[in-house]
């Protein structure tokens, strides 16, 4: 009696989780890092130096053309055979939804924030630093460049409207400043 399964019918634990990947140094490959919290078993994705016990995710190969470093992805994992690691089977970019809010101060504050995830992209021709910040043309680029906007077609128009807006409203604002 055979009492061992064929391959194609053993169950395999699957593990979802969110991921950036990086180039690895060693061998090239499209490589990320997951750590096990404790107390609770859920696996989660680290950073290369975390000082958190983990165990590296290696791309398949089917899909490792598709994935962009350092982007946010939604993966399935499953375990190695040796149980040092895990094979990433699947990766879908994620998508946050954005808002975009405008902020107007007369004669101080002048500024548009496109709001997503963690993250925030400022448009401020009056107090801007950085040309990425002050610039409308430069905001836009950054923006339109985002792969993790859900979107970001309407997000890039509605943030035209609002810097138009703003702009306006800054150069009505001088006009008005102005002694005659």
């Amino acid at each position: 009696m055979n009492t061992q399964e064929p391959i194609s019918e053993k169950r395999t634990t699957r593990v979802y989780t969110k991921l950036k990947f990086v180039k690895s140094d060693v061998s090239g490959a499209t490589v990320s890092f997951v750590s096990q919290n404790p107390k609770t078993g859920r696996i989660c994705g680290v950073h290369q130096d975390s000082p958190y016990p983990k165990k590296i995710c290696m791309v398949d190969k089917a899909i490792a053309g598709q994935i962009i470093m350092n982007a946010l992805y939604d993966c399935t994992l499953i375990p190695m055979t040796d149980k040092n690691g895990y094979v990433v089977i699947s990766a879908e970019p994620v998508q946050f939804k954005a808002t975009v809010e405008t902020t107007y101060i007369k004669n101080n504050v002048y500024l548009v924030e496109v709001k997503f995830g963690n993250k925030v992209i400022r448009f401020d021709p009056f107090n801007g630093r950085k040309e990425s910040v002050k610039s409308f043309a430069a905001c836009k680029a950054v923006l339109e460049k985002r792969i993790d906007v859900k979107d970001i077609i309407q997000v890039v128009d509605d943030f035209e409207k609002a810097a138009e807006k703003v702009m306006t409203l800054m150069e009505m604002d001088r006009f008005r400043g102005r002694k005659l």
